[in-house]
């Protein structure tokens, strides 16, 4: 695991990722101090909005480049050199990856709602905490990493797994959406349900899952992904 903080530490992508999420969610706050709104629902949906945009596509680069990257520049071998049992190396790597990533999200959505807390406390708007609301955004931001984590180990490939990432969000899930008793057991529709299931029990009003039915299907989706991935790693030549 050392290697994989080394990793993350001196790498440019990783930091460039962190930076453009924490600089991202500061922005609204920056541009509505010269527009003076009163209303705190402005400042939060700009900010919301900001962060769970930023989120899920910094999710999806950076769970793409994890492993990818690796198979990008040839230095998988070289990391089974130093760790040789491929499922642990993947493992570690995983981890460390997610942990990550969940420290960034919890940093930039706070100094992100702290910002707009504070222009809006300039205009007499109230800025609450929304807790809830960004835990959902997060774990939206932490599916899609895995799963273009789960795809890069799948195609040997970082670009191969953001496209494909991208294009299951874009593509796949709307095909299968209008597909009768299929559509409501895409990952898409399961993580609605979880993420209104955080946010509040009143929002669950005609979603088409059970909050638990909800949760073991998303299980499922990633445990698949990864799977398929983890399946691949171990048995093939790298």
């Amino acid at each position: 695991m050392s290697a994989e903080f080394y990793k993350l530490r001196t790498q440019r992508n990783p930091l460039l990722y962190a930076a453009v999420l924490v600089v991202g969610v500061l922005i609204p706050s920056i541009v509505l101090i010269w527009y003076t709104p009163t209303e705190s629902a402005v400042y939060t949906d700009a900010f919301r909005g900001t962060f769970g945009l930023l989120s899920i596509l910094i999710g999806i680069e950076f769970g793409g480049w994890l492993l990818g990257s690796e198979y990008r520049h040839g230095t998988v071998k070289r990391m089974l050199t130093s760790e040789p049992r491929r499922l642990r190396a993947l493992g570690s790597k995983g981890i460390v990856g997610a942990g990550a990533m969940a420290g960034v999200l919890t940093v930039s959505a706070t100094l992100g709602w702290a910002a707009a807390r504070l222009v809006g406390s300039m205009n007499d708007a109230t800025v609450p905490w929304q807790g809830r609301d960004l835990i959902g955004d997060g774990l939206t931001a932490m599916v899609a990493a895995t799963v273009a984590y789960g795809l890069s180990a799948i195609t040997r490939s970082d670009s191969f797994a953001k496209v494909g990432t991208i294009a299951l969000i874009l593509v796949l899930e709307p095909i299968l959406a209008v597909i009768p008793n299929v559509g409501k057991y895409t990952i898409g529709e399961a993580l609605h349900t979880v993420t209104v299931s955080i946010a509040g029990e009143a929002d669950l009003v005609g979603t088409a899952l059970s909050p638990s039915t909800a949760v073991v299907t998303l299980v499922l989706w990633l445990t698949a992904f990864l799977a398929a991935g983890a399946t691949m790693f171990a048995k093939r030549d790298v």
